[in-house]
């Protein structure tokens, strides 16, 4: 995934603790290369964010990992009711 199409989802999510610097960091890391945005949207819209700290990108993906692997395991699909 593209540094541009990270930082969609994030201005999608419509937190603004999600800014471009975020996105390019995720981006160098590379780790949503291969990920689609639906699964990051889906984070990103049921992850609380807690306005007054500061965002690290690898606490983001730390977070990111745990809900894809509880998804992934019990094979949750949220929004589908």
């Amino acid at each position: 995934m593209n540094r541009e199409r990270i930082e969609e989802i994030f201005d999608e999510s419509g937190s603004p603790l999600l800014n471009s610097g975020l996105a390019f960091k995720i981006w160098l890391k590379g780790e949503w290369d291969s990920e689609g945005g639906e699964d990051i949207a889906d984070f990103l819209n049921v992850f609380s964010f807690v306005e007054e700290n500061e965002l690290y990108a690898d606490e983001l993906l730390c977070h990111y990992r745990i809900f894809k692997y509880i998804t992934e395991k019990n094979d949750l699909s949220f929004f589908s009711w």
